[in-house]
């Protein structure tokens, strides 16, 4: 048995849980609650106490009514560890009986600590992307390192979002990507799919994950002309489709529809973005600055007059502030049905030169995960892609196309985030260990000589 197996695999786990322990935040105070993890609560406890996937009315004796406006995986998780330990499960009831209010037991730790093997797969997983890009275990523990230094595995790990599962899933992902470009075997093509699946099945945006991969093949097949093409781009959709399809089956038989979702939070999100296809040109020009991570919005503010940044923030009277529940009253009512509102806005709003010009600093602001982490990783990111370009070596490129993708949709069709980019971290990772190795190694030779 290879070495690693027997000695370096229990001593990773070992050091990089103790890591985690080390840095975890404080579970002494009180959990903040935001909307979103309440929302996969709501679904967990009506699946604990109902059998039910919807969203549990604050009398949570009361069966829901099924709904598919979530993904069903997170929530499904949830309600696994309710099943295993009665006081998290009251404590879930309670969050969800008093809205998030206090006086609730706060029982988390086996749920977060679940969470946390979740982290640290995550790492294990970067720690094998890495040493297999550079044939090197120093660069591996190295990207792990790294990974945990952003502080995202931590933090993540004791909240009650999908972003952990996310991070292992799509760590998995990209694993599976590059052994695929180095090993064209039909198996890492199946792979792939059931990965895609968890992930659309976590967050239903992947969705259009899938439909990149499945373009991409299908162009790859359209120019090879082989029956291999043929054969990857068909393994991909009939294995995608065979994971995902009981949960369309149970939408087809509760809303009569294979929609993996529905809800209007398609609408309500594409209204958002759009509010910050106002900004004037210059404003998309200063964006460029007041994006950058941590100084930008200072430096903004040193440079440029007050309306040309006051808009681009958090703050009230923002382009993020601005309301979408009466804009989506109006075009209701506009356009005689909310149904017309998706096809109104893509036509009107999103397939606009605007739309492009300013979903650029958008996607900038996205890729900044961890502040100064993400912008040191997004630079080393890009030296290491020229570098290996040139070698004609393109597995950072072929890395690299799932999560911009991911960057371009969520700039184009979202508010654009750097949560929503955290698998980001394993890319950064990488091409800083990468890097350090390299650069250190001839640093000490050239310290030798």
């Amino acid at each position: 048995m290879d070495k690693f197996y027997k000695f370096e695999l229990p001593i990773f786990f070992i050091i990089f849980a103790a890591a985690l322990w080390i840095v975890k935040p404080n579970t002494q105070q009180s959990y903040a609650w935001q909307g979103d993890d309440l929302r996969y609560i709501s679904y967990a406890v009506s699946l604990h106490k109902h059998n039910v996937f919807g969203l549990s009315n604050k009398d949570t004796n009361a069966a829901p009514q099924p709904g598919n406006a979530n993904a069903p995986f997170y929530p499904a998780l949830i309600t696994g560890v309710m099943m295993l330990d009665p006081a998290f499960a009251e404590s879930m009831i309670c969050a969800i009986e008093t809205n998030g209010g206090s006086g609730c037991e706060e029982n988390f730790e086996n749920f977060f600590m679940l969470q946390t093997g979740l982290a640290l797969l995550s790492l294990f997983l970067i720690y094998l992307t890495a040493k297999r890009f550079s044939h090197s275990r120093l660069t591996g523990w190295l990207a792990a390192a790294l990974a945990l230094g952003s502080g995202i595995f931590s933090e993540f790990s004791h909240a009650f979002m999908t972003e952990i599962l996310i991070l292992a899933a799509f760590c998995g992902l990209l694993l599976l990507c590059q052994i695929f470009y180095q090993d064209r075997r039909l198996r890492w093509i199946g792979a792939i799919a059931l990965m895609l699946a968890v992930l659309t099945l976590t967050r239903p945006s992947y969705l259009y994950l899938f439909y990149g991969f499945a373009a991409f093949f299908a162009v790859i097949a359209i120019m090879n002309r082989t029956k291999t093409s043929w054969l990857n781009l068909g393994i991909l959709i009939i294995a995608f489709t065979a994971a995902i399809s009981p949960w369309a089956i149970r939408n087809k038989t509760h809303f009569n529809s294979f929609t993996l979702t529905s809800g209007g939070y398609a609408e309500a999100i594409l209204v958002q973005r759009v509010n910050y296809n106002q900004m004037s040109w210059p404003e998309v020009g200063v964006s460029m600055i007041y994006f950058l991570p941590d100084f930008g919005d200072s430096l903004a503010k040193k440079l440029f007059s007050k309306d040309l940044h006051d808009k681009l923030g958090w703050n009230e009277g923002s382009y993020y502030m601005q309301g979408y529940a009466s804009h989506i009253t109006e075009l209701t009512d506009e356009l005689g049905g909310h149904d017309k509102i998706l096809g109104h806005l893509i036509r009107e709003e999103i397939l606009t030169l605007k739309h492009i010009a300013v979903s650029v600093p958008l996607a900038l602001r996205g890729t900044f995960i961890a502040k100064y982490w993400g912008l040191i990783g997004f630079i080393t990111f890009i030296v290491l892609l020229i570098q290996t370009s040139r070698r004609k070596d393109y597995t950072i490129l072929v890395m690299s196309l799932p999560l911009f993708y991911m960057v371009a949709f969520h700039a184009g069709l979202s508010v654009s985030i750097p949560r929503y980019n955290l698998p980001l971290v394993m890319l950064y990772a990488l091409s800083m260990a990468h890097l350090i190795n390299i650069y250190g190694q001839k640093l000490v030779t050239k310290i030798r000589t």
